[in-house]
């Protein structure tokens, strides 16, 4: 008999320390950080750039989209997204003045804000590096992955695009001559159909 009770009392007297092992093992759900679908992220300046990802329409044609954040409080003024860089390509901020509140976020893909075309050396699956310049005299550098514009990206708008010099001065017989090849590339080629798969580019799943 004083055996069974000095077993129960033991038991009694572990189930605290159990409890309190496995609330060590599980982290708090609160200091989770959800952010959206694929894209890189970085979070150093004041300017937070969310889920940055360049939507390819074509080769070498694009739109940059993300979130922006500005983690400034009180009576700031807006934060401007002076410019982005890249080696290879070009990126059109200048004519979208994206403006960020205070505490406040910009989805670069909303239809109530204007797209960034990108031009340059891409296609899907690549990473560009791309530098964001901001009025707060902070700039940040990400590693960006391109994507198809399939499936979550399917409703979002296609920027305009300089049209190109030769294009402009092209006769109307060379015009339907480079269409009808472009077209027999373009059956050929797989990479923008939504039921092609796209090797996933590194750090693409750091915005998970």
């Amino acid at each position: 008999m004083l055996h069974r009770r000095s077993t129960a009392i033991a038991l009694v007297a572990l189930l605290p320390l159990v409890g309190a092992l496995t609330s060590c093992a599980e982290e708090p759900r609160t200091n989770q950080v959800n952010t959206i679908g694929a894209g890189v992220n970085e979070r150093e300046a004041s300017v937070d750039v969310l889920g940055a990802r360049i939507l390819a329409f074509s080769d070498g044609k694009g739109r940059l989209i993300g979130t922006l954040v500005y983690n400034e409080n009180g009576d700031e003024p807006p934060a401007k997204l002076v410019e982005v860089l890249g080696t290879g390509v070009t990126v059109g901020t200048q004519e979208a003045a994206i403006e960020v509140p205070p505490n406040r976020s910009v989805n670069l893909s909303g239809d109530d804000v204007a797209a960034i075309p990108v031009e340059g050396e891409f296609a899907p699956g690549d990473l560009v590096e791309l530098t964001y310049s901001f009025d707060t005299d902070e700039s940040v550098t990400l590693e960006v992955p391109v994507v198809k514009p399939c499936f979550q990206y399917a409703d979002i708008a296609e920027p305009e695009f300089e049209p190109a010099a030769a294009e402009e001065t092209a006769s109307p017989e060379v015009e339907v001559e480079v269409e009808g090849e472009e077209g027999e590339d373009h059956a050929e080629d797989a990479t923008y159909l939504c039921e092609q798969s796209t090797e996933a580019a590194e750090g693409e799943e750091g915005g998970h």
